[in-house]
C-alpha cells in the first residue's frame, strides 16, 4: 500500500501535459502519451488524442518521457 501512495504523491505533484510513454495499471502495461490530472482517486491521462481515467490507487508503475524517446532507447540496446 505505501508504493501506490507514493505514486499518488508523484502524481499530485506533476504538472498537467507532462509527458509520458506508459504506465502500470494491475501489472498490465497501458500506452498513455501526457499525464493531465489527478483528483478524487482517479488519474487522467492522454492517450492518443484522447482522455483515458484510471483507478488511481491500480497504478503501481510509470514510465516518464515522450513514447518517441523509449523507442529510440529500445532500438539502440537492440542494436548491440
Amino acid at each position: 500500500m505505501g508504493k501506490r501512495n507514493n505514486l499518488k504523491k508523484i502524481m499530485k505533484k506533476l504538472p498537467p501535459g507532462y509527458p509520458m510513454s506508459r504506465i502500470l495499471v494491475n501489472g498490465a502495461a497501458a500506452d498513455v502519451t501526457q499525464f493531465v490530472n489527478e483528483k478524487e482517486g482517479l488519474a487522467y491521462f492522454d492517450v492518443a488524442g484522447q482522455v483515458g481515467v484510471y483507478e488511481a490507487k491500480k497504478i503501481n508503475g510509470m514510465l516518464f518521457g515522450a513514447a518517441a524517446d523509449a523507442g529510440e532507447e529500445e532500438e539502440e540496446a537492440g542494436g548491440c
